[in-house]
């Protein structure tokens, strides 16, 4: 599932994540270094099948290692996927499908809005959300912090233009 996003263009940014990790060789090698990691293979197979963008599930990561690494082990991309979450490269997000969705990490704190119907995803930054969470602390006190980030469900514009409000979810 791509996404469309402005960011910026630093050394962290999703451009330069995605340009490491489709190129591979020195340029993610250094990448995984200057985050603290060794450049393993299996990281930076885990890395390249991130590289396109999007959110995948662990097990999406998997079938696209396996594309290159048929013999591949669910567990190898499972702690690749953990080590790279720990280091800062990439983000884990629950988009309320019942499981973790990841995603190369960007520079700035993004949100995320979900389509229920077609599971659509698209980012929100904070100078969109950045109003509502601080009315949020001012009503309750809560504060939703900066390494966190905000899911919201909705319909998307092409399936609410297909099925009326409701019609899908009839209550009795």
């Amino acid at each position: 599932m791509r996404t469309s996003d402005a960011t910026r263009d630093d050394e962290h940014s999703a451009p330069a994540l995605h340009m490491a990790a489709l190129e591979g060789g020195e340029r993610a090698a250094g990448l995984l270094r200057g985050a603290g990691c060794r450049p393993t293979p299996q990281r930076l197979m885990v890395l390249r099948a991130l590289g396109p963008g999007g959110h995948v599930t662990a097990e999406e990561v998997l079938a696209l290692v396996r594309r290159e690494f048929p013999a591949v082990n669910p567990s190898t991309v499972y702690r690749a996927l953990e080590t790279l979450t720990d280091a800062g490269l990439v983000r884990p997000t629950d988009l309320g499908a019942g499981r973790m969705h990841f995603e190369l990490a960007r520079g700035h704190r993004h949100h995320h809005v979900v389509c229920g119907d077609c599971g659509a995803v698209r980012h929100l930054h904070d100078d969109v959300l950045g109003p509502l969470l601080t009315g949020v602390t001012a009503a309750t006190g809560f504060t939703v912090p900066p390494e966190r980030e905000v899911v919201l469900h909705g319909r998307c514009a092409r399936c609410a233009s297909h099925t009326p409000e409701g019609a899908r979810h009839a209550h009795p």
